[in-house]
């Protein structure tokens, strides 16, 4: 392998066994998001492309780059360096696909979900009278210009959190019009309700390389009880619309509505959901809870953990199996998480799951215990024992 002389940096970062390794690197669809804001982390947390493993990924996506006046544009002051650092991970893994996110996220690990209204309203403004030519335009200019291979449309949601009625229409004119042919992905909802209103699946299907079901935040501090981030099942106790919010079902959904298998990517959070409970001897699911979790210092976001945090909390908390939605959660003092480790991947991909799992998506590879500082379980756990229960469990194409 020709290193450039821009990578030399980088060939010192990952090492001559990174490159001895490269054989090895995962086949089934392992979809990462890197986020431009992890940067800002403090200390042994901050997070660089120099830092991404890129054999535990088929595709990254970077996120975000915004919209102003129709235009793509950089969000931070360094993106076009970002950009250079995280393509040049293809010299490293030649199979890596590389995607650029149309979003607006500030805050971790669930910035994502927090989008500016602004974004949306570009996106939406620049499709009626052009019929999404001008933005795909734009879009395929913006992505040749920084050689991504792709776009990824967050767009949360269609028909929803203000957007205009036509919008669900809108949505699929964006994805059928970028062209000439790029990857085209989409992050999209996990409920339900808004899964109905937002998109029109078979259609949308049709253009897509991947769908990345956001199959997490399926739970939180909002709801005012104790619940799990990312529950393969309905729990026994859960009703009324609650009893939608699992794994299972959104997958099950998303395929019984015409969405092919093989773009559906489940989603996985590299974080967990926190709570404040209300009253520490009440520590179950369902437990009344005053807010969410405490913030801790590198992520700095109450109600969220990174999962080289929760490795941290773990330590002296009680851990329990939640063995009918097949997921752990854990409690110390007034502090309850909802979390994921090794058991639950592999229940999640097994085989008899009853929805066919093709990949994954893990929002954000940045929160994985990237340095193997936090854990005591090498680098990036997270990221290998999902990786670990795929490969057994994949289906054959």
């Amino acid at each position: 392998m020709t290193l450039l002389p821009s990578d030399q940096d980088l060939f010192s970062s990952l090492g001559l066994a990174l490159l001895l390794q490269l054989g090895n690197c995962t086949a089934t669809k392992s979809v990462c998001y890197f986020t431009n804001w992890s940067q800002y982390r403090p200390g042994i947390a901050r997070y660089m492309p120099e830092n991404v493993d890129p054999c535990l990924c088929t595709h990254i996506i970077f996120a975000f780059t915004g919209m102003t006046n129709n235009q793509m544009t950089t969000i931070e002051w360094n993106d076009e360096t970002l950009y250079a650092s995280i393509n040049g991970l293809k010299h490293y893994n030649r199979g890596l696909k590389t995607l650029l996110s149309v979003g607006a996220g500030t805050l971790e690990p669930r910035g994502k979900t927090l989008h500016s209204q602004r974004n949306r309203s570009q996106i939406t403004q620049s499709l009626p009278n052009s019929k999404g030519s001008e933005f795909s335009e734009v879009a395929i200019w913006f992505l040749r210009k920084y050689t991504f291979h792709g776009l990824d449309v967050d767009w949360e949601y269609p028909v929803n959190c203000g957007s205009p009625a036509d919008t669900k229409q809108l949505f699929t004119v964006l994805l059928k019009s970028n062209k000439p042919r790029l990857l085209i992905s989409a992050a999209v909802s996990a409920g339900k309700g808004t899964i109905e209103t937002a998109y029109q699946i078979p259609e949308m299907s049709k253009y897509m390389d991947l769908i990345n079901v956001m199959t997490y935040d399926l739970r939180g501090s909002w709801d005012g009880f104790t619940g799990e981030d990312s529950p393969l099942f309905a729990g026994p106790n859960d009703k009324g619309d609650y009893k939608y919010f699992s794994v299972d079902y959104a997958m099950s959904y998303w395929k019984n509505q015409g969405a092919p298998a093989e773009e559906l990517m489940v989603g996985f959070g590299a974080y967990a959901s926190t709570f404040t409970l209300t009253n520490p001897a009440s520590h179950g699911l369902d437990a009344p809870t005053s807010g969410p979790g405490t913030a801790r210092s590198y992520t700095q976001e109450a109600g969220s953990l990174a999962y080289f945090e929760v490795c941290s909390f773990l330590k002296g908390a009680t851990e329990v199996w939640n063995a009918p939605q097949e997921v752990p959660y854990a409690y110390k003092g007034n502090q309850w998480i909802g979390y994921a480790n090794p058991k639950s991947f592999t229940l999640k991909v097994r085989p008899s799951t009853p929805f066919l799992l093709w990949g994954s998506m893990v929002w954000n590879i940045g929160l994985d215990d990237f340095t193997g500082t936090f854990c005591g379980q090498g680098k990036y756990p997270f990221m290998h024992a999902l990786k670990s229960a795929l490969s057994v469990s994949t289906p054959s194409k």
